[in-house]
């Protein structure tokens, strides 16, 4: 009889150990994944910025070209400026994300005001190819913020739900933001 109460009692030792590292395994499986996304964030949001920084490259020619001949609406360039300041300052996603919208919002303005006050002006050479080129990066911007946005989404379920909700109260996970997204319309119709 002390022979059987021994044996249950290491198979129930045996079990319990089994199940306490599988729960441990999975638990630190689910924190290298959560790390490698966080990573992977990071390197997304590189990749978000450097499209910004393209656009950016744009407006400034785009400015170069069209600021001295458009001298009777300066404060179109001015709200550009101001904004394309306030995104390169901005380091968090939502920062980045408002700031941009600005930086859009402020482009397709300078954009109606040339098309409306100066249509002499569209049919230089530079503005068909900086308008394309805004486009371009444009496009960029949405592409690159869409693949952030699945990894931030992939990141934050992992760090609200079973197991991962108790590592981040442990290791301090945090969501993160998504980017917003513009739906932009090609600005050179």
């Amino acid at each position: 009889m002390a022979k059987k109460k021994r044996t249950a009692l290491w198979v129930t030792v045996g079990i319990l150990g089994f199940v306490v590292a599988l729960l441990i395994g999975s638990l630190v499986f689910v924190e290298i994944t959560i790390k490698n996304l966080d990573s992977s964030l990071d390197q997304k949001q590189g990749q978000v910025v450097e499209a910004f920084e393209a656009r950016s490259k744009a407006i400034n020619t785009l400015t170069a070209t069209f600021k001295g001949r458009m001298s009777s609406d300066p404060e179109v360039f001015t709200q550009l400026e101001k904004a394309d300041k306030e995104l390169k300052a901005a380091k968090e996603v939502k920062a980045l994300s408002d700031a941009n919208l600005k930086v859009d919002l402020a482009i397709d303005k300078l954009i109606f005001v040339l098309r409306d006050k100066y249509p002499y002006l569209q049919v230089d050479e530079k503005f068909g190819a900086v308008t394309e080129e805004i486009d371009t990066a444009r496009n960029r911007i949405v592409m690159m913020s869409t693949g952030f946005n699945d990894v931030a989404r992939d990141y934050n379920y992992a760090v609200s739900n079973f197991p991962g909700d108790f590592l981040s109260n442990i290791f301090g996970h945090k969501e993160t933001e998504i980017f917003q997204i513009v739906d932009y319309e090609d600005i050179t119709k």
